[in-house]
């Protein structure tokens, strides 16, 4: 049992009885439960009840045993003194608030409707996947699904502009430093991602724009920054040498510091997915837009966008994919899918912070509409639900689903879910 459940049969007032009794043996009616709060104090504010006879107008605090509230160590704390009640499971000890005064203790396990219990009972039942894997098809009405869908997806799209205002703060709202973090993020995939980003981080978009007038100085940059260019006398390879003579000039100008090449991963990963790889398209892709970063932010529809994230290898890595080792000639462009995943996990959070940044809110509608012309996404979260009858139409449908299982399924919040409110509801 969880004191979110306690806390959700007392918030709908799931009894078998409008009359009940504390464990004092006061006669207890409920008018209005209070205002459910997640702030400091008291789970509901401004409850009406009974006692009695005698009306009284205060707080409610819930908890699964009585002797919480010395846990919580309430009895200090002034803010619960006009509690008029305290909601328990399970009654151990009388509760004093900081006055000395008894609080009168009601024992909802005594009152709870048999249906509620037994839903909880099938919900919170061990699954091997998720608490609703067996109950959850057609547990919502189209309307309700589409529109708890709509909640969580805009809660994904919020917790990504938190993270990008953040490192907005740290760059002084340098949009563009910004922008050119998450795109290299993106590059590198799950496997390097974090690996791209530092590099990016740490090497400031003015030293791009400034020398990037030729696609090796871009690439002598980045393949530098993430330690890829070692002086391996025993390498023949004159675009390797080529590459290790810029870096080693900018690496002195600018006082850059290197990435550990350790932290850029090979292993298990297939040849076009190899850091060399992305590094060398991000480096086209960079090269070819270095002047249109702006226009990722401003620019709305799939097709303009789909444009400004294209992407190739220069000529060496058509024949690479590592340094000095040849390779069958491939044009090693990215790939569709690819395009709109950094569509949908860089450009339009980014575009969504800007658009409130400058005061544009009647451009969000717009903005999160396009996530709803990209192709789902393919992961084992995905696919999870699939397996359990969801239909996902488009990548709107899967980021809502990944916010579902990882910020509610996976930390058992079912009574904070439409889908487990929706089940504790049902009547068989």
């Amino acid at each position: 049992m969880k004191e979110a459940f306690v806390q959700y049969v007392w918030n709908k007032q799931l009894f078998t009885t409008l009359t009940m009794r504390t464990a004092q043996q006061h006669l207890v009616t409920v008018q209005h439960p209070g205002q459910w709060s997640s702030l400091a104090g008291p789970d509901f504010f401004y409850a009406q009840i009974t006692l009695d006879g005698q009306r009284w107008i205060g707080n409610v605090e819930v908890h699964l045993q009585s002797s919480d509230w010395y846990r919580h160590h309430h009895q200090n704390d002034a803010r619960y003194d006009n509690v008029i009640l305290h909601v328990v499971w399970d009654y151990d000890m009388p509760v004093f608030n900081s006055k000395g005064s008894e609080i009168p203790t009601l024992v909802v396990a005594d009152y709870v409707q048999k249906q509620v219990m037994y839903q909880v009972e099938k919900l919170l039942a061990p699954k091997t996947t998720i608490n609703c894997q067996t109950l959850l098809k057609d547990t919502l009405t189209p309307i309700e699904w589409s529109k708890w869908k709509e909640t969580l997806y805009i809660e994904r799209l919020q917790d990504k502009a938190k993270q990008i205002e953040q490192l907005l703060q740290e760059t002084n709202y340098n949009w563009n430093q910004v922008l050119f973090c998450l795109v290299a993020k993106n590059f590198g995939l799950n496997v390097n991602g974090d690996a791209f980003f530092e590099m990016a981080k740490a090497l400031p978009i003015q030293i791009l724009l400034k020398e990037g007038e030729e696609l090796m100085a871009i690439e002598a940059l980045f393949f530098g920054m993430a330690g890829l260019l070692q002086e391996e006398e025993e390498v023949v390879d004159r675009y390797y040498w080529d590459l290790v003579g810029r870096w080693r000039f900018y690496q002195h100008k600018y006082q850059l510091q290197a990435r550990s090449p350790t932290t850029m991963h090979f292993f298990k990963l297939r040849p076009p997915n190899f850091p060399t790889i992305r590094l060398a398209q991000l480096a086209s892709w960079f090269f070819k837009h270095k002047y249109q970063l702006g226009q990722l932010l401003e620019t709305r529809g799939r097709s303009h966008l789909l444009h400004l994230v294209q992407a190739e290898v220069s000529p060496y890595w058509e024949t690479h994919y590592t340094f000095y080792k040849e390779s069958k000639p491939q044009k090693k462009e990215v790939t569709l899918a690819f395009q709109e995943l950094l569509l949908l996990n860089t450009v339009i959070p980014m575009q969504y912070v800007w658009a409130c940044n400058k005061n544009r809110e009647e451009e969000v509608e717009n903005i999160t509409a396009l996530s709803a012309e990209l192709k789902a996404e393919s992961n084992a979260i995905v696919a999870l639900f699939e397996r359990e009858g969801v239909v996902i139409d488009n990548a709107f449908d899967s980021q809502a689903l990944i916010q579902l299982k990882k910020t509610y399924c996976d930390v058992n919040k079912c009574l904070s879910c439409a889908i487990g409110r929706a089940i504790l509801n049902k009547k068989n």
